[in-house]
């Protein structure tokens, strides 16, 4: 049902772009439920769920890379909240996406000239900025408001 959720917020997503360009605000959702839900979960519905918006985006070349970033999105979340804080893992967790400026420049783009190159990579770190800092945005909120209503008390006994 999460991972249904999560694609559902993704597809919603690309429905507001600009020049290609869609910000994610589920990788905050996930997180917030990585922390949230008890067990290994969301590391199964986070492998699914980034298998499926890469290749609803004809992304295949980039699915293997999305399911490692969810992975360790997950461990992060579930054992190096208990190492530093929710807050600090969190920051850490998001700060994965940026993973995939070399990947895309050294592996997507290789066949473009140098200067086109560039120029993609420094508009992904703009768009990959932003990802970041909405990512860490939803999850204090969602964590928020899941802990003042108690739900988030329900949803670790899921």
């Amino acid at each position: 049902m999460l991972t249904a959720l999560l694609v559902t917020l993704s597809l919603v997503t690309m429905l507001f772009t600009a020049d290609g360009v869609a910000i994610q605000f589920t990788t905050g959702v996930y997180l917030t439920f990585c922390y949230l839900v008890p067990g290994y979960g969301m590391l199964v519905s986070g492998i699914v769920y980034g298998a499926i918006m890469d290749l609803a985006l004809n992304s295949v070349i980039t699915m293997g890379i999305t399911i490692a970033i969810n992975i360790l999105m997950f461990l992060i979340m579930k054992f190096g909240s208990k190492i530093f804080t929710k807050h600090i893992a969190v920051i850490l967790a998001a700060s994965l996406v940026f993973l995939y400026i070399p990947f895309l420049y050294y592996v997507v783009w290789n066949t473009l000239q140098i200067s086109t190159r560039n120029g993609l990579a420094v508009k992904e770190a703009i768009v990959d900025s932003i990802q970041w800092i909405i990512s860490i945005i939803v999850f204090e909120v969602m964590f928020l408001a899941l802990s003042k209503t108690k739900l988030n008390e329900k949803l670790s006994n899921f």
